[in-house]
């Protein structure tokens, strides 16, 4: 479940209480506990480490904080080619060690029998927050970058680039099984931009990511019109949001990919019966596929009810001999 399956858990509102997402972010006990709170409710066969994906860029000199009610505000924006110039190269072993620590940690409690994955902003979207400075609905100000001074928003996205490649060999050291590079924002390009502008950069950091031996999961959210370029990146798996059928994505992609996903976070809001139905109507789809992992299509919300979530997994999991992994 993409943005932690803990976020929608009690047991998860307890340790947030009175600590901003940042602090739990950056203490390691507390990041691997959320990370295994799912797994331990759930039994999911892989656990996503908990962090966030504007963590790169505060190694970078920008101060993150996330309000609640306003989301992820970085300080201060990145708007000049001097701007882009000043940012940091971090060293991920000494500026994000905490991220490491945390993951071994959760390696301690999974063992070998269940994955662990790790994960980055892709460049587009890390580019996004530090130029608009928050989250925006038309990316005025990026795109005003991209178009108006290709060469400064060239810039900015390989200094992203640059950092994102040792930042995620860190997590493969870490022990992370698989590597997952989200692109939240990427669905706002048509094609011709997002193959011209953005697609030589993520391309690059699956090539870095693959060096690591590990497996390397791409999702660009809304970008069901991206799928040619996507596959064209390199990686071995894409994930879908819920606006993509399966049938469409093996008959665009056919076997070049595995795929990941992609049921509705907003099914979870109906009813168990309800639930489980559809979260079987999307493992069944994918029976053609040259692989698939189960997955929701976005992230899951909040204020989902725990009956449905419980549902939820007994659909997933029913079909798995017990004490196996799913």
């Amino acid at each position: 479940m993409m943005r932690q399956a803990g976020r929608s858990l009690p047991e998860y509102r307890e340790i947030r209480a009175g600590r901003s997402f940042m602090e739990l972010v950056h203490d390691p006990k507390l990041s691997a506990e959320v990370t295994l709170q799912p797994i331990r409710r759930f039994g999911m066969d892989a656990a996503v480490i908990f962090c966030d994906i504007l963590v790169p860029a505060e190694a970078m000199g920008r101060s993150v904080s996330i309000v609640e009610g306003t989301g992820p505000i970085v300080e201060p924006p990145v708007r000049t080619r001097d701007d882009v110039e000043s940012l940091n190269d971090f060293v991920p072993e000494r500026d994000t060690a905490f991220l490491a620590e945390a993951m071994g940690l959760v390696r301690a409690e999974l063992g070998d029998e269940r994955a662990m994955i790790g994960f980055c902003g892709a460049p587009f979207t890390l580019a996004s927050y530090m130029v608009e400075g928050r989250s925006s609905r038309n990316y005025e100000r990026t795109k005003g970058m991209m178009l108006g001074e290709p060469e400064t928003f060239a810039r900015l996205m390989e200094r992203i680039v640059d950092n994102s490649i040792p930042y995620l060999e860190l997590q493969a050291e870490a022990s992370a099984d698989a590597l997952q590079i989200f692109d939240s924002w990427g669905g706002a390009l048509d094609e011709a931009t997002w193959r011209t502008f953005i697609f030589p950069h993520v391309a690059r950091l699956v090539e870095a990511a693959k060096g690591t031996g590990k497996p390397v999961i791409l999702y660009v959210n809304n970008g069901g019109h991206l799928l040619e370029a996507m596959a064209d990146t390199g990686a071995d798996v894409l994930s879908l949001d819920w606006r993509v059928t399966a049938k469409d994505a093996i008959a665009r992609v056919g076997d070049r990919c595995a795929f990941q996903g992609n049921l509705d976070p907003t099914i979870l809001f109906s009813t168990p019966a309800v639930v489980k139905r559809e979260v079987r109507h999307v493992i069944d789809s994918f029976a053609g596929a040259a692989g698939h992992i189960y997955n929701m299509g976005s992230g899951i919300l909040p204020t989902t009810p725990l009956e449905n979530t419980t549902a939820h997994w007994e659909e997933v999991l029913r079909d798995v001999t017990p004490g196996a992994s799913a």
